[in-house]
């Protein structure tokens, strides 16, 4: 509770105004001088009054930082707080009835291991589809969501997979895009060597979810791309920004750079998982921001 205001002679106090001193009191009111030499007679009562609001307010603004502080770090220490890793129930084509993808589970444990200067992570889950995505919270508020690259896990039956994905937009969309960003990163040679090399050491591959623009994965292999078909011998791929803009072309391509891993496999690391995946997200981080960089 704020003390009584007592003004002495020769004492310095505040009011809206700015700094003043006290150099007269009689009953009912005193003499005060500010700082640029104004002088007038107050009411002692109106000074107090006005003294203690202001002290009143900057408690209240000082008690309404420090729960939003509190608040924030609640919430993010709540982030994947209950997450013990994933079970074999969760391993299903469906959403009914499944919790993995929640910030209180896989989704806020991996968010919450991010950690990049340029971008900050938030999860969501997609929809109907056993799926998480997480994506910069800038971003995610702008009008293309579902065209934007993304980091992401997903199930089958028997696999865990997790990565990057970059939709291409159908061809009457003619505005700039992360897909067409992505083409453009890729056909610099530095970045093709580096993402074969990430692809090499991390045991990684690209496929087309929707199987429109191309079939089989691309792999690395002796610093070449090689197209990988179950039936077929590897055919190999000279350029790899060029055989994706020209699969672009075809159709919609549901690009995903991902590593796959058996579920009892993920099952086993239990925890572990989330911040294996934070990790490789973290490898690949370029890829995003090179997807990204258009608008960012």
């Amino acid at each position: 509770m704020t003390e009584e205001i007592k003004f002495e002679i020769g004492e310095k106090y505040e009011n809206m105004k700015g700094a003043f001193e006290v150099l007269a009191i009689r009953r009912d009111s005193m003499d005060i001088r500010w700082e640029d030499g104004e002088e007038i007679s107050t009411s002692i009562d109106l000074q107090r009054r006005i003294i203690e609001r202001m002290q009143f307010e900057k408690e209240q603004e000082q008690t309404q930082a420090a729960q939003k502080v509190k608040k924030a770090k609640a919430s993010t220490a709540k982030g994947g707080k209950h997450f013990a890793g994933l079970e074999d129930a969760d391993f299903s084509n469906t959403v009914s009835k499944t919790t993995w993808r929640g910030r209180g589970q896989l989704g806020g444990a991996v968010a919450q291991r991010l950690k990049n200067k340029q971008f900050k992570f938030n999860s969501w889950a997609v929809l109907r589809k056993p799926e998480v995505a997480w994506i910069d919270i800038v971003r995610q508020k702008q009008a293309d969501l579902k065209l934007q690259a993304k980091f992401y896990a997903r199930v089958e039956d028997e696999n865990f997979f997790f990565g990057v994905h970059v939709p291409a937009p159908d061809l009457s969309v003619t505005e700039k895009s992360d897909w067409r960003a992505l083409m453009e990163w890729l056909e610099k040679p530095e970045n093709d060597s580096w993402l074969n090399k990430q692809c090499l050491s991390h045991d990684l591959y690209l496929c087309d979810l929707s199987k429109q623009g191309f079939s089989g994965k691309l792999e690395a292999k002796k610093e070449k791309w090689v197209n990988s078909l179950s039936d077929k011998k590897d055919a190999p791929v000279k350029s790899l920004s060029a055989f994706l803009s020209a699969a672009g072309k075809s159709g919609v391509i549901d690009l995903r750079i991902e590593k796959q891993m058996a579920k009892d496999a993920v099952i086993d690391k239990k925890q572990a998982i989330a911040s294996e995946m934070a990790t490789l997200f973290e490898t690949l981080m370029p890829v995003y921001a090179g997807a990204a960089e258009r608008n960012t």
